[in-house]
């Protein structure tokens, strides 16, 4: 029986598509957006690169790198999101597409790669400076952090803590799990963090120091993901009510 279909719309090879009353994923802007930055720092046969997606969900992103061409892992930590993957994979030719059930946390046991796509998953954690860390000692090349930030402001959307210092960096706190009886339906919350109850959101500028300091010695903003109306994303749409932004590390030598 075909598991239960969220977030991701991939279009599998017979053209059965998994979610069809959502937009088909690899015409996203994220995906897009993504896939511009990968094709740029990567031209050519991709064949010889290895991508890491952290966070996978339900594979949406893995197939679409994998369809590029490059050597993909997907990685995630609820078996209920490996066994959607497992489906796709079941539904696509391309060998060179693995999914792994693991906390991303553990990256660093399934090797090295040249890329790492973060989409969704670091404003889950309570440790985003080490975890950025963590994810450079892995990259060859080139990091993609799509992520909610925090500002000066208060978010009228999200409950964040006031302004604190965490891992000398100034962010708002998130609470994931408000009690216990939460915390132990975690396995059915893919929106949520994993092993901690509370996760930290860096300031942007923060964030884009850390990328720094972790050894990406080019650090840009990506704002094509926004799509065709992107002043109007920032002044008053998704940009603004969401504070979410794909963030680009890269290192050149």
């Amino acid at each position: 029986m075909a598991p239960v279909f969220s977030a991701h719309n991939i279009r599998l090879d017979s053209g059965v598509q998994t979610l069809p009353e959502a937009p088909e994923l690899e015409q996203s802007a994220w995906f897009v957006a993504a896939k511009k930055v990968l094709a740029t720092v990567f031209p050519g046969d991709k064949s010889a690169y290895r991508i890491a997606d952290l966070g996978c969900l339900e594979g949406g992103y893995a197939v679409g790198f994998a369809r590029m061409g490059f050597q993909v892992l997907g990685l995630d930590v609820r078996e209920s999101n490996i066994a959607a993957c497992r489906h796709v994979k079941a539904g696509v030719n391309l060998p060179q597409l693995e999914f792994v059930c693991d906390d991303a946390w553990n990256i660093a046991n399934h090797g090295s790669f040249d890329a790492v796509f973060c989409c969704g998953l670091l404003y889950h954690l309570d440790q985003p400076k080490r975890f950025i860390e963590l994810l450079s000692r892995v990259t060859r090349r080139l990091l993609i952090v799509q992520t909610h930030f925090s500002t000066e402001q208060p978010n009228a959307k999200f409950a964040l803590s006031e302004i604190a210092e965490n891992e000398d960096m100034l962010g708002r706190w998130y609470t994931e799990y408000s009690d216990e009886a939460a915390f132990s339906r975690r396995d059915t919350l893919a929106w949520a963090s994993w092993d901690n109850r509370k996760s930290f959101w860096l300031k942007k500028q923060f964030l884009i120091q850390a990328i720094q300091d972790a050894g990406f010695d080019m650090v840009m903003e990506q704002y094509d993901g926004l799509g065709p109306d992107i002043e109007g994303s920032m002044s008053f749409g998704y940009y603004k009510t969401d504070e979410r932004g794909t963030f680009i590390g890269i290192k050149t030598t």
